[in-house]
């Protein structure tokens, strides 16, 4: 009994303080993460112009989430920057997925691609008045990966894919 009261004093004492110390780390993470929704894409590819007018850039919205062994990564490419539609080319293959999107008449003449040394199984080429945007997982050199869902989502495209070891 003397054992209890001396717990329930001791629980009495420190539950507060533990308390107080989750809230402080708690306001301290908040004040640092950055508030909101991401409105604009986070990953920048950079586009290699031939020739004709080009966007410099093209913004991907792509979103990882680990898991042991693995990952699902989540990328929406931010063609309405230069497309107001993109199509899906049909096609059956679980590690390659292509995007076509005419391109509006100031971006028409655009001759060119990303080059990324980091990514290269994202790419965009722009010709014949159109732009391709690609996900290709052949690229990567891992034992598992495969495409899961692929569609136009807002006029853009949006694919879903997971690695594992």
């Amino acid at each position: 009994m003397k054992n209890l009261v001396q717990l329930s004093t001791f629980g009495t004492i420190l539950c507060p303080l533990v308390l107080a110390g989750t809230i402080a780390a708690t306001a301290q993470a908040q004040q640092q993460s950055e508030p909101g929704a991401i409105s604009a894409p986070h990953v920048t590819l950079n586009v290699q112009r031939s020739s004709g007018t080009c966007p410099p850039t093209i913004g991907l919205w792509w979103f990882v989430l680990p898991y042991e062994g693995g990952a699902e990564h989540t990328v929406v490419a931010d063609t309405r920057e230069f497309a107001d539609e993109t199509k899906l080319v049909s096609s059956n293959n679980k590690q390659f997925v292509e995007f076509v999107s005419p391109l509006r008449s100031n971006y028409a003449s655009c001759v060119g691609q990303t080059r990324e040394q980091e990514y290269t199984f994202y790419n965009v080429e722009f010709k014949n008045k159109k732009a391709y945007f690609r996900v290709d997982l052949r690229k990567i050199d891992a034992p598992a990966r495969l495409i899961t869902y692929k569609s136009v989502v807002a006029s853009r495209p949006y694919v879903r894919w997971a690695i594992a070891d």
